[in-house]
């Protein structure tokens, strides 16, 4: 065989397989990045939801709490949808779930981050990501990396992180788990 057709034969490998590398660090950077965040303080923030509505850390305080990253242009987090409606319907009294679209901080234009809440169909308010926000949980940078899900007990830590499509089952288990 000539060098030429070992070179053709070769490169597609080595491509295949360095971005398997560079995809695999990333995760594992973004892992670390989340694991972090648990058994902290849940960082003091004001967002507004899809509605205007303000919501701080003050709102949440004495309960446990949900906190949903996602972002439009997202497979998993379309996977994961359904899994996340049933479980808002299912939530006792005690906790309060929040969306967190991260759209604006990639660029995504309003329209288009309204048709993405719309078409989620969460019954629970979708905050509005800002970058200080982002930064106190997986970093700004990183909020294409969805969807990750926290979980906060009623004494405002952080006890879960998640990362990656969700099942109603698995938000309840961490959820009990933080009592």
């Amino acid at each position: 065989m000539s060098r030429r057709t070992w070179f053709s034969l070769l490169l597609p490998i080595v491509l295949v397989v360095g971005y398997f590398a560079v995809t695999s660090a990333i995760r594992r950077h973004v892992d670390e990045l989340i694991a972090a965040s648990v058994g902290k303080p849940l960082p003091r923030f004001a967002l507004v939801d899809e509605q205007g509505e303000e919501w701080s850390d003050e709102r949440l305080r004495g309960r446990r709490a949900v906190l949903h990253f996602h972002r439009s242009r997202c497979g998993s987090c379309d996977v994961e949808a359904p899994e996340i409606r049933a479980l808002e319907a299912a939530l006792p009294a005690d906790v309060q779930m929040l969306h967190v679209v991260t759209d604006g901080l990639l660029g995504f234009a309003a329209a288009e981050t309204a048709a993405t809440i719309a078409g989620k169909r969460f019954a629970r308010p979708t905050l509005l990501a800002n970058a200080a926000f982002a930064d106190a949980f997986h970093k700004a940078q990183w909020s294409q990396v969805t969807p990750i899900t926290y979980v906060v007990d009623a004494a405002g830590v952080v006890r879960y992180g998640l990362r990656g499509a969700q099942t109603r089952a698995a938000v309840e288990r961490a959820l009990a788990a933080a009592r």
